[in-house]
């Protein structure tokens, strides 16, 4: 198994390199051979054209930030605010960094799913938290309730949950989630959710923690 939290943040980007260097198939970054879809390339030329090319606002644009409460409410039944309840930033990432960033500092501790995003205890490393690997087994990658009661502790403020699960490709299902929810509920645990790969479903069904009641609580 290869952890992020074990083998370190950089060992992605190690594959890569080996990879450029050895001429394998890389398997370690999603790096795409191919465009993205022309409609989509032509469209940004456009908003270039139109005069799109200036500082946003903060939030994000009110158009962008309207068409995810509405993909949220459409999709899932979890009803935001886009003026009051939306952020856009400039990647996942990015968003998952300036969350953890606020919410955590040394002495506290972060718990993910491991193996891991790389980025995961980078960022957690950043704020001077301490990661906690939920450990998943292979062949099926299944979140046990003993895996997580090790990895959190009294320490623990926040769940960070990746599903659908980059690099496994694991879909945590409702029972998982309810799992999940019941502990962060008892340890009133913050969850950050990473529901990059939501709409990348083969098997199964993604369905959002915040669906899992009473996860999620209203800025309202």
């Amino acid at each position: 198994m290869i952890s992020g939290v074990d083998s370190g943040v950089s060992i992605f980007t190690r594959m890569t390199a080996l990879a450029e260097r050895s001429g394998a198939i890389n398997l370690g970054q999603g790096f795409p051979d191919f465009d993205g879809p022309t409609a989509v390339i032509e469209a940004a030329v456009d908003a270039l054209r139109a005069g799109h090319n200036q500082y946003p606002p903060l939030q994000g644009v009110a158009r962008l930030r309207h068409a995810i409460a509405a993909h949220q409410a459409r999709r899932y039944g979890i009803v935001l605010d886009p003026d009051r309840e939306i952020q856009v930033t400039f990647g996942a990432t990015e968003a998952i960094a300036a969350a953890l960033l606020a919410l955590v500092g040394p002495g506290d501790e972060v718990a993910f799913l491991d193996p891991s995003y790389d980025a995961y205890p980078a960022v957690v490393a950043l704020a001077g938290a301490q990661a906690r690997a939920i450990r998943a087994a292979p062949a099926d990658w299944r979140l046990e309730r003993q895996a997580l009661a090790a990895a959190i502790t009294d320490r623990t403020r926040v769940l960070l949950l990746n599903t659908p699960h980059n690099p496994t490709g694991r879909v945590l299902d409702r029972g998982e989630l309810e799992l999940l929810a019941s502990s962060c509920r008892e340890r009133d645990l913050i969850v950050v959710t990473d529901e990059v790969y939501e709409h990348w479903v083969f098997d199964g069904e993604h369905i959002p923690i915040a669906d899992a009641p009473p996860v999620w609580r209203s800025a309202r």
